[in-house]
């Protein structure tokens, strides 16, 4: 049982970053409520003919590639452009310092040669370091910033110019003692900024690809209307001669909010490590409510075990070591097998692979992780997954393909792994179940 259950709401602000199209000058970031020019006399004869943007959501991350074809239609120029950033800065009233965090990767090329950039700020209020939010009810300084880089163009010259980067979701989570309350994992591209360049965007396509195992979670929040679906993971925008305006930002919600409830306070229930999951009209239990057993076990090192239960272990409460293969290589073919306790159908498992630390990346990467699994429920239905080399701060999800049966066994078989850079040891650090549930369970809230 835990030994502090405090009914005291903790406020958790997850990164939240707006950015998008290049401007010619500082203007356009949403928090703004302007896309026009910051100063009267601002002017470029540079334009943007075709742009070509592609936003692939992963779990966790939105990795970003824009293409612009650019002309310039004036004499020789070295033309600024400002990619806009807004993100949040720390929260003064919260107890944990949360870290503002910026996109990464971020890299810009023109015809193929990268260029340089900084970080140039944004306008401040006096006294404070940037715009003032509300989230939950808390305030949140908001950081507006630019990454500034010059592109210089000849008379009547076009240019290819192409940008990337990776965006963390934005996401806010909020708890009262066990209770969980995680909003909107959401991503946002301005388009505004382009209204300072010369004219309209001539013509341009969007490409939206869901790469994380629910893509029937994503919604597009804004634009309205302006998406057509191509697939279940693909939607596509094309226009032309488009003069964008805050209208035309793009919002996606790449996950829905949820809210999770322990099962109960009993001994019991805490050793069950069960928990209601709330997501709009779905209703699920996430537990580890099994028994473990492993093909074979890497030996103990000093007081840290490797033992399969480690994949049970609440990190909160208990010493962060996984489990880990004990044999010879890379442990292909070497397994783990749940016994459920209470057999029901399997909407997914989720997974942490690697040797999972809070705050030690050197160990995660040092490690051998799950790179493919063959996983067999009942004895009777196989099926392969893949997982990607990430360090994910939410478990993955394995989703379960078309198999309804209550679930008693599950077998996990390693059969590809992703390297680690000093050991062979491969490691998993949880496993857990999600079960589908008929009706929205009773809840007992926090106490």
């Amino acid at each position: 049982m835990k030994n502090t259950l405090l009914a005291i709401a903790s406020l958790v602000v997850g990164t939240c970053t707006l950015f998008g199209n290049g401007g010619a000058w500082q203007t356009g970031v949403p928090g703004t409520g302007s896309a026009s020019a910051s100063k009267t006399n601002q002017k470029t004869d540079v334009s943007i003919e075709d742009e070509t943007l592609k936003i692939d959501l992963h779990p966790e991350y939105a990795d970003v590639e824009v293409h612009y074809r650019m002309h310039n239609a004036g004499g020789k120029v070295a033309q600024d452009f400002f990619f806009p950033v807004e993100r949040w800065g720390k929260n003064p009233d919260a107890d944990t310092d949360v870290k503002a965090s910026d996109i990464s990767h971020y890299q810009i090329s023109a015809n193929g040669r990268e260029l340089k950039w900084t970080n140039v700020s944004g306008p401040k209020k006096e006294g404070s370091e940037g715009a003032s939010s509300q989230i939950w009810q808390e305030n949140i300084s908001t950081i507006k910033s630019w990454k500034k880089s010059v592109i210089p163009f000849e008379r009547n010259q076009t240019r290819d110019v192409i940008i990337r980067y990776r965006a963390p979701y934005a996401e806010n989570d909020e708890s009262v003692s066990d209770d969980s309350h995680i909003s909107d994992a959401t991503f946002a591209y301005s388009l505004s900024p382009a209204a300072t360049w010369k004219g309209p965007i001539g013509k341009g396509k969007i490409e939206i690809n869901i790469l994380h195992p629910e893509p029937e979670d994503v919604s597009i929040e804004k634009p309205k209307e302006r998406f057509r679906k191509i697939s279940d993971t693909r939607f596509e925008w094309e226009f032309e001669n488009l003069k964008p305006t805050l209208a035309d930002d793009i919002r996606i919600a790449a996950h829905s909010k949820y809210d999770s409830y322990p099962t109960g306070y009993s001994e019991e229930d805490f050793r069950r490590h069960a928990s209601y999951i709330i997501r709009n009209n779905q209703y699920f239990l996430d537990h580890k409510d099994y028994d473990a057993t492993a093909s074979s076990t890497l030996a103990p090192q000093g007081k840290r075990n490797y033992d399969v239960g480690n994949i049970k272990a609440d990190p909160q409460r208990d010493l962060q070591t996984p489990w880990a293969e004990g044999a010879e290589g890379d442990g292909i073919g070497e397994s783990i097998t749940l016994d459920v306790k209470r057999p029901l159908p399997l909407y997914g498992i989720l997974i942490r692979p690697g040797y999972y630390e809070y705050g030690r990346d050197d160990v995660w990467r040092k490690n051998n992780r799950v790179a493919a699994l063959e996983i067999t429920l009942n004895d009777e239905h196989t099926f392969a997954q893949s997982i990607p080399d990430e360090r994910f701060e939410s478990p993955y999800l394995i989703r379960v393909p078309n198999y309804t049966k209550p679930v008693s066994q599950v077998k996990m078989v390693i059969k590809g792994v992703h390297r680690g850079t000093q050991f062979r040891d491969t490691c998993i650090s949880l496993v857990e179940l999600r079960a589908p549930l008929a009706k929205k369970p009773e809840i007992q809230g926090a106490r």
